[in-house]
């Protein structure tokens, strides 16, 4: 009798015991889970343009949340509302480009780039006298100077062994406002993102060029340096859903997701039949020519004085094995 009390206290004592031990276990796995949750949050700023597309449709699909990651996505209608978030530390990544990237390096703002985006400028005339970029010389050209579209102009007109020291250059910083003066012959040329590009190709506007028959890549994702180290989990998410985006838009016909297009970026239904997105690809990281180029031109400009290092600005998040 007395080895059954004993076995039965023993058995009691190990069910408790076990129990507790359970209990405990449950517990780590709530407080590990509710840790990871807040671990996997990111706030991200991005344009009104096609490069911002697949992180649209990625976001509208629920692709980062099946990645765990809650994304604040933040839109800004101006490079210069968005650098400001960025400045103020309520962005931890952007949707950016290489110039802006140069001037957060020159006051000491660590944004690292982090993989190239599929963003596309073009060059519009409705001149019929400029044939080619060559003609564009001592041509009125409307643009924002010392930006990514400035740069991309300069790149461009270079392979036609011209400068933009080389054009009557007038500062008009609203896209909009310049195509309108193309249209109307007030101007004689510019450079758009789309969806200005199809508006203006629609209306009868004369491409002479855009960045992806020229190879000048120039738009990129970037993020702070101190997320890429606090929070590199929560950054590889995003770049999971961002994949899963570009294979949406890939896979699927343009009716499926036109309504995010016209919804974020601006794109009409009149001008739907004739839109040509860019090719969109994985995230990688841009190719260190592209880098240097655009580095070397913005000291050029003096908007860069400082010396930099290619391991300062291109992190090897995509890279690593």
């Amino acid at each position: 009798m007395k080895k059954k009390l004993l076995a039965f206290s023993f058995m009691a004592v190990f069910s408790i015991g076990a129990l507790a031990a359970c209990g405990t276990e449950t517990k780590d796995k709530a407080e590990t889970k509710e840790t990871s949750q807040k671990e996997l949050s990111l706030s991200f700023g991005v344009m009104p343009a096609v490069d911002s597309l697949p992180v649209y449709i990625a976001e509208k699909e629920g692709f980062f949340k099946d990645e765990g990651l809650n994304l604040d996505l933040q839109s800004f209608k101006s490079p210069k509302d968005r650098d400001a978030a960025l400045t103020s530390g309520h962005l931890d990544g952007a949707n950016t480009d290489l110039i802006a990237v140069s001037t957060y390096y020159q006051g000491g703002l660590d944004v690292q780039v982090v993989s190239q985006s599929n963003g596309t400028f073009s060059i519009l005339t409705n001149n019929d006298d400029i044939k080619s970029l060559a003609d564009l010389k001592d041509k009125k050209v409307g643009i924002a100077k010392n930006q990514a579209p400035y740069y991309f102009l300069d790149e461009a007109l270079q392979k036609d062994n011209l400068s933009v020291s080389d054009i009557a250059y007038e500062e008009v910083p609203q896209i909009p406002v310049r195509v309108e003066l193309v249209k109307n012959k007030k101007i004689d040329a510019t450079v758009v993102p789309e969806p200005f590009r199809t508006i203006g190709l629609a209306s009868g506007l004369k491409e002479l060029g855009n960045s992806n028959e020229l190879k000048i890549d120039a738009t990129v994702f970037g993020f702070t340096g101190e997320t890429l180290k606090e929070n590199k989990k929560a950054v590889e998410a995003f770049y999971r859903g961002y994949n899963k985006g570009v294979d949406y838009i890939n896979e699927k016909p343009m009716d499926e997701y036109f309504d995010v297009m016209k919804e974020k970026i601006g794109f009409t239904d009149k001008i739907k039949d004739s839109v040509e997105l860019p090719k969109y690809t994985h995230a990688e990281q841009i190719k260190t020519e592209q880098l240097t180029s655009a580095f070397d031109w913005s000291k050029e400009q003096e908007i860069l004085t400082k010396d930099w290092k290619e391991q300062d600005i291109l992190n090897p998040l995509l890279t690593q094995k």
